[in-house]
């Protein structure tokens, strides 16, 4: 599994998390769940504007 699908399933997972707790808690999961899917979409530019070498699985 590659570095971006692994953030990508962190911000599903924050996401949720956040619709179950209370208020004040949930606003910082919205936030980490947003910069984790913003870190995902930078490494996966990063990695095909480098080199066309293909993750292994």
């Amino acid at each position: 599994m590659n570095q971006t699908a692994i953030l990508h399933a962190a911000f599903g997972v924050l996401i949720v998390a956040g619709f179950l707790v209370s208020a004040p808690l949930s606003y910082g999961l919205y936030g980490l769940g947003a910069a984790c899917f913003i870190a995902g979409i930078l490494l996966a530019r990063r990695d095909s504007d480098g080199s066309e070498t293909a993750d292994s699985v």
